[in-house]
């Protein structure tokens, strides 16, 4: 069942041509990092918007599947040497069973130390992805997109987390994943902050409002020493928007 849409700006299928040695520069400079942002050039102006359906049931094993498959791709493109520092894991709503949400899948990409390789950039730039930005909430936390272009999720968005081990980012992100799929009181929890967060007028009110709402975020949030201001960390989203 379809419980609402949310208005996304409208998706530009054409990524822009990025260099891997010239990401990593930006990755090593705290300041450019901060600043970079492609949301205009991968989602367009503010006056195209297309709708995102929020889905109460989602194709969960397929879903997996796909993740599984993606990583496959990406990690047989890290150069052979480095195969053995880094872990694709499935992260996000889409890996957590019965979990609301959109068709949105998340992964994460553990590596050893921060910047990343250019090998390991390299990697996901040859499997399709392109660098969009750094968390708000932890720059080392490097936000990876792509468009979905054929199959049951085409027309969707995939995000790879790339961090290094022990990243506040990734570790709530695994933990949200582990505790909602072991303990009924988390997975409630989470699935309840996620159905009343989908009332916002769009999808940036959407994901700061499930993260307000969940007392298991805030939990975890605590535990990984995250400090979070709602405000401030709209108004940085909000700017990276502009």
């Amino acid at each position: 069942m379809v419980l609402c849409y949310f208005l996304l700006k409208k998706r530009k299928m054409n990524w822009p041509q990025q260099d891997a040695k010239e990401l990593r520069k930006v990755f090593q400079d705290p300041e450019k990092l901060k600043g970079f942002s492609l949301w205009k050039e991968i989602f367009g102006d503010r006056t195209g918007v297309e709708k995102i359906e929020f889905h109460m049931e989602l194709p969960y094993e397929q879903i997996k599947e796909f993740v599984s498959g993606m990583g496959e791709q990406v990690l047989s493109k890290v150069p052979e040497e480095e195969k053995g520092g880094v872990k694709w894991e499935h992260v996000g709503s889409t890996s957590i069973k019965g979990m609301p949400g959109t068709k949105y899948p998340d992964a994460l990409l553990i590596v050893p130390e921060f910047p990343p390789s250019e090998g390991v950039i390299q990697a996901l730039l040859d499997t399709g992805f392109a660098f969009c930005q750094c968390a708000v909430l932890d720059s080392q936390d490097l936000w990876f997109m792509h468009i979905i272009k054929e199959g049951f999720l085409k027309g969707n968005m995939m995000t790879v987390h790339l961090a290094p081990l022990n990243n506040i980012g990734a570790n709530i992100l695994l933990d949200t994943r582990d505790m909602c799929n072991s303990e009924d009181w988390a997975f409630q929890d989470y699935k309840k902050a996620k159905v009343e967060a989908s009332k916002a007028a769009n999808v940036l009110e959407y994901k700061m409002g499930k993260g307000a709402k969940s007392k298991l975020l805030e939990m975890l949030r605590v535990k990984h020493g995250a400090v979070i201001n709602m405000p401030k960390v709209m108004e940085a989203m909000n700017t990276k928007l502009e």
